[in-house]
């Protein structure tokens, strides 16, 4: 009978469903952490990442992540994410691959699914991503965008959409509206600075890991610029911008 019920037991746990991992944490720098159904802990190199976890960064923690389908996520400094959903569930079925990008930096880099698969959430709206890699950086009334590959289509909640499509094109949405603000090239002075801030491995990729670099990306910020002005001379670059009306909602600051 013992051996009865044992057999029976080991049946039983054989027969429920593996919980797979959507991705794993390939580059962790402190401090990160995972929240899950059984609390919180310590993110490090190695760490499994499940549908409904939410990873958090201090002001140093820095994440790299690889998914299943090796797409590719960088949380920087002062981030959080939940990821709501993946390509293949726990039971079985097919999902998209969904985050919620709650706020600041982010890179992203898709892999191998449709490209009707991906959607990022933001408090704002969403990005519809077509393939693509792009650096986004999130705050609780608007996101912005600096695409390298690709397309995206970027709404936000009262569904106003723009498609940014061009390399180093810099989209923005909060809750009135959807715009392109322009090519990076575009910059100069104060703004180029905050671009600057707002995607910061558009400048430098020296504190991620080569898998996690994106060809290209740092000409959008590191380019010399000579601004449009027959004043100019064409000796100016950033240093020396000239007087320059600012965007209509484009906000100057360290962090966009």
């Amino acid at each position: 009978m013992l051996r009865l019920l044992t057999s029976i037991a080991l049946l039983l746990l054989a027969a429920q469903p593996v919980l797979a991992a959507s991705g794993t944490a390939l580059g962790v720098d402190p401090a990160a952490r995972l929240e899950d159904k059984q609390g919180s802990k310590t993110l490090v190199v190695g760490t499994d990442v499940f549908i409904g976890d939410r990873v958090v960064t201090d002001a140093k923690g820095l994440v790299q992540i690889r998914f299943s389908d090796k797409t590719k996520l960088v949380v920087g400094p002062r981030s959080s994410l939940v990821i709501e959903d993946y390509l293949l569930r726990e039971d079985g079925s097919g999902g998209k691959f969904a985050i919620n990008a709650l706020s600041g930096t982010f890179r992203f880099v898709t892999g191998g699914a449709p490209k009707d698969r991906y959607l990022i959430t933001t408090p704002t709206g969403t990005v519809g991503v077509r393939g693509t890699a792009f650096d986004l950086n999130v705050h609780s009334d608007h996101y912005s965008l600096l695409l390298f590959h690709g397309a995206v289509v970027m709404c936000n909640k009262a569904n106003k959409c723009i498609t940014v499509d061009d390399f180093c094109d810099v989209g923005m949405a909060d809750l009135t509206d959807a715009r392109l603000l322009g090519n990076t090239e575009d910059f100069v002075g104060a703004e180029r600075t905050s671009m600057r801030g707002m995607f910061p491995w558009a400048v430098s990729e020296s504190d991620l890991m080569s898998p996690f670099w994106v060809a290209q990306a740092r000409e959008c910020l590191n380019r010399a610029v000579v601004p449009n002005d027959t004043d100019a001379g064409g000796g100016n670059t950033d240093n020396q911008p000239p007087p320059r009306t600012q965007r209509p909602g484009f906000q100057i600051g360290p962090n966009g």
